[in-house]
């Protein structure tokens, strides 16, 4: 179902930009009216922006990715339709690219709905489970298998910090570089009760709980979801105060 969701997305925005194209070539053949909607497009598109209806309708609501550039809009334009093309012709994949996704959240709960039914055996109900990760050492090329339970996600980058894979940890990050991209993040739902007895994975001072965005532009209107990691020698609040943060795009 959200792959079906997925794809409709996509050919919506497609779609969009199609007539846009198409009604600014004919506004400069003179077939049509050049309206100030038509030549505040045209004026975007001369500067290497992304025109707005490409991003947002009528009433304001993003329908598609924000980009700096409209290179870099059509570039995740086609790195979006081989991934649902992958998946649509393939079946499962061993990870999926989270930022790919036009509605990550969705991809999460439908993760939930899926572990939920695995466990119908156990009596486990949807609003009593929440989103568990766990951060592998490895990137996506040395993904050999699908996990079980749950599913694997990778094209995040962590902000503020820096992980270390070896020891599995948050540490400094380096001079002038302000993003670093993580490993494969095993994503997966687990009860309430199992989740508290997990916290003392994360250290004697507990785990830091990380907000990860859609963007740069932290907000809970970009809020995908929240994962926690091991803040290694500092404690939890030193990494707070440091703002660090998971991203899926750096643009």
């Amino acid at each position: 179902i959200f792959l079906f969701q997925e794809l409709q997305r996509l050919q919506r925005i497609v779609a969009v930009v199609r007539h846009n194209m198409l009604a600014l070539v004919m506004a400069i053949e003179g077939t049509v009216v050049m309206t100030p909607d038509l030549l505040e497009d045209l004026h975007s598109v001369y500067d290497a922006r992304v025109p707005k209806r490409w991003t947002h309708d009528p009433s304001g609501a993003e329908i598609s990715w924000l980009m700096p550039t409209i290179g870099s809009w059509f570039a995740a334009l086609s790195a979006r339709h081989d991934l649902l093309s992958t998946w649509l012709n393939q079946g499962r994949m061993k990870s999926y690219w989270l930022p790919g996704f036009t509605n990550p959240q969705g991809f999460l709960t439908g993760m939930r709905q899926e572990v939920t039914r695995q466990h119908q055996k156990d009596q486990w109900a949807l609003d009593d489970v929440v989103t568990h990760t766990e951060i592998q050492q490895h990137d996506v090329d040395r993904v050999k298998e699908a996990p079980e339970e749950g599913q694997n996600i990778h094209g995040l980058f962590v902000e503020g910090a820096k992980w270390a894979r070896g020891e599995g940890k948050l540490e400094e990050s380096e001079a002038k570089k302000l993003f670093y991209a993580m490993p494969v993040v095993h994503v997966t739902a687990i009860g309430m009760k199992e989740r508290k007895a997990k916290l003392g994975d994360y250290g004697p001072r507990g785990g830091y709980d990380c907000a990860v965005y859609k963007y740069p532009k932290r907000g809970d209107r970009y809020l995908v979801f929240r994962m926690m990691l091991r803040p290694g020698e500092e404690h939890p609040n030193h990494w707070r105060l440091r703002g660090v943060c998971l991203l899926c795009q750096t643009e």
